[in-house]
């Protein structure tokens, strides 16, 4: 979506962008990647709002590690494993 546009991106389309850039993140840092809350609406051009409905729903399913006293959410240890085996799995 070009930066500047009215349309709001959909629940999922949200739900694929924070785990796309978590997941960049993990590949690049490892367990110690991670980001701010503030920092990762910016990049997902979003509202704290809907971010946070999103990671509510990343953090239930198990996905993330959300930490909102520390503004902080990064791919749990069971994320990263499903998610990155998938991915594997895919690209072979």
């Amino acid at each position: 979506m070009p930066r500047g546009s009215s349309q709001e991106r959909s629940g999922s389309e949200l739900v694929f962008g924070v785990l796309k850039t978590l997941m960049i993140g993990y590949r690049f840092w490892g367990v110690l990647s991670g980001f701010e809350l503030e920092q990762l609406s910016g990049f997902l051009g979003t509202t704290e709002t809907r971010l946070d409905h999103a990671l509510t729903y990343l953090a239930a399913e198990g996905l993330i590690s959300l930490d909102k006293t520390a503004g902080t959410v990064r791919l749990s240890d069971h994320g990263a494993r499903h998610l990155l085996v998938e991915l594997r799995e895919v690209g072979s």
